[in-house]
């Protein structure tokens, strides 16, 4: 346990993040400047690089999930589900407005693409990275964008104020 939670804490990936909110922090917005073709013009070419990747390991592990059975999938629909009601309620309760709301709540229901990788590696050292990342890419993903992203917007909306619900007019504006 020590150890899992030294690489969850200490890990490459977690340094680095909090390393760059530091160094962000000391030299500012004038500091940035002179590195922004690195870190912000850059950025989104690698990201794509990324996202490549990342799709490329999903679609060539699509067989494991289905060796996994009907468990990861219900798995990675019910438990972000689960998680992504608690974030909106949460927020909700701290006074968060419902795009925070529904933010927060994705964010909750997200799986983790840099943390959770090397905890499990570490953690787990059977764990199947096929299972957790395609899972998380290929099933929790879509799901969350698709139908929780929507349902969390309604949920949002309700508790902040049931009679501002008006997803006819709501629609009806993104169709114009």
């Amino acid at each position: 346990m020590k150890q899992v939670l030294q690489n969850t804490i200490a890990g490459k990936a977690i340094v680095i993040l909090l390393g760059s909110i530091i160094i962000g922090y000391v030299i500012g917005e004038s500091g940035f400047q002179s590195i922004k073709i690195g870190f912000e013009d850059l950025f989104f070419p690698a990201l794509v690089i990324f996202l490549i990747e990342m799709g490329i390991i999903t679609g060539q592990k699509l067989e494991d999930v289905k060796k996994a059975g009907k468990f990861l999938i219900i798995f990675s629909v019910v438990v972000p589900t689960f998680n992504g009601i608690v974030g909106v309620v949460v927020s909700t309760y701290i006074g968060l407005s419902i795009g925070g709301s529904v933010l927060l709540g994705l964010l909750f229901a997200s799986a983790s693409f840099i943390a959770a990788p090397s905890v499990l590696r570490t953690a787990i050292r059977k764990a199947n990275p096929g299972l957790y990342i395609t899972s998380a890419l290929g099933i929790t993903f879509p799901f969350n964008m698709i139908v929780l992203l929507p349902a969390m917007f309604i949920l949002s909306t309700i508790l902040h104020n049931p009679a501002t619900l008006d997803l006819s007019s709501y629609f009806g504006e993104g169709l114009k």
